[in-house]
């Protein structure tokens, strides 16, 4: 199964990406089965943001592969010398069965949301290990940000999202249990210029001409001057992140 070419162009915008996500709040991290996870695969890894913050959680022998196709965003995790970085798609990760306690995807699993996918994932996992589907969503209750979330909207075409819910299939699969679902309000403070690259780092838009990325930009400090947050030293993002917890029967 080829990758998704639209997900190559997250290659353009591993800065973007950076210093436009937001990490995740320490909550949904300590709802995780840490303790018994000896070996944990992370799927989608993209440039490290979630990987980062799990490492120092786990229990100090613990094994940390993270798994990524583009290879521009698994070079940014080479400051990270004791994670294991594969690059391989989420259907093909070559990595052996059984070998995971626990497996991560933090704002990637709407991208390999297929069967082949989901059968790697269950060929990986031990059976009783986990299986955490976890995502940053942007607030849209804030009125600028759904003015910003219905201008990035406009150029999604038929781009795999989280919004889409197709994802959703995989809580009544018979190979795994929903355990638990956790909602926690996640408010990221940035720079208004940062906010631009947030737009920026979205795969689709990456993917954009320079001059179209460039009228993005300028709608995005319109609508950050219309909210009165142009000149603020700090901007803060609003996003809920969510967790779904299953186990691998």
């Amino acid at each position: 199964m080829p990758l998704n070419p639209t997900a190559m162009n997250y290659s353009k915008a591993v800065g973007a990406y950076e210093t436009g996500r937001p990490g995740y709040p320490e909550a949904l991290i300590a709802a995780l089965p840490l303790a018994q996870a000896h070996s944990v695969v992370e799927l989608g890894a993209g440039s490290g943001k979630f990987t980062r913050q799990l490492r120092p959680h786990l229990v100090p022998e613990a094994r940390l592969i993270a798994v990524e196709p583009v290879a521009a965003m698994l070079a940014a995790l080479s400051d990270l010398p004791e994670v294991e970085a594969v690059c391989a798609r989420a259907d093909a990760t070559g990595l052996p069965q059984g070998c995971a306690d626990l497996l991560v995807c933090a704002q990637a699993f709407h991208w390999f949301d297929d069967a082949a996918s989901v059968a790697e994932i269950a060929r990986l996992l031990r059976p009783g290990g986990s299986l955490a589907l976890i995502w940053n969503i942007r607030d849209a209750r804030s009125p600028w940000v759904a003015a910003l979330s219905q201008m990035i909207d406009a150029h999604a075409g038929q781009t795999p999202r989280h919004q889409s819910g197709h994802w959703r299939w995989i809580l009544d699969d018979p190979r795994f249990r929903l355990e638990r679902e956790v909602a926690v309000d996640h408010p990221f403070p940035m720079s208004p210029a940062a906010v631009a690259e947030r737009v920026l780092s979205v795969s689709y838009i990456a993917g954009l001409p320079e001059a179209e990325k460039q009228e993005l930009r300028r709608r995005t400090a319109a609508i950050l001057a219309e909210a009165g947050l142009d000149r603020a030293e700090t901007v803060v993002f609003p996003y809920v992140s969510r967790l779904y917890l299953l186990t691998r029967l």
